[in-house]
C-alpha cells in the first residue's frame, strides 16, 4: 500500500479526546489527544487494508477526495508542503 496523507481534526469531549478524519469519516477516541490519534490511525489502517484486500482501495480513496501524485495518495483537504527554494550564493 502506498503512503496516504489525510487530515486529522481533534476535539475534547470532557475527559476524553476525539480524533477525526473527515475524508474517510473515521473517528478515534482516547484518554489523551495522542491516544485518540493513535486509535484513529489504527482504525484507518484496518479500513484501508480491508479495502485493499477487496481490490477497491483506489476507488475508495478517489471517491473520498484523494489523488495519487505518483508518490503518495494525497487528500484534497491537505495543502502539500512547498518545494524548498535552493539558492546559490
Amino acid at each position: 500500500m502506498d503512503s496516504i496523507v489525510y487530515r486529522i481534526e481533534e476535539s475534547n469531549l470532557g475527559n476524553s479526546h476525539e480524533a477525526y478524519c473527515p475524508e474517510l469519516l473515521i473517528t478515534g477516541f482516547g484518554d489523551t489527544a495522542e491516544k485518540a490519534k493513535k486509535a484513529l490511525r489504527r482504525e484507518i489502517g484496518i479500513y484501508l487494508e480491508d479495502c485493499e484486500g477487496l481490490g477497491i482501495l483506489d476507488e475508495v480513496l478517489i471517491e473520498a477526495g484523494f489523488y495519487d501524485d505518483d508518490e503518495v495518495w494525497m487528500s484534497s483537504l491537505v495543502t502539500p508542503p512547498k518545494e524548498p527554494e535552493i539558492r546559490f550564493v
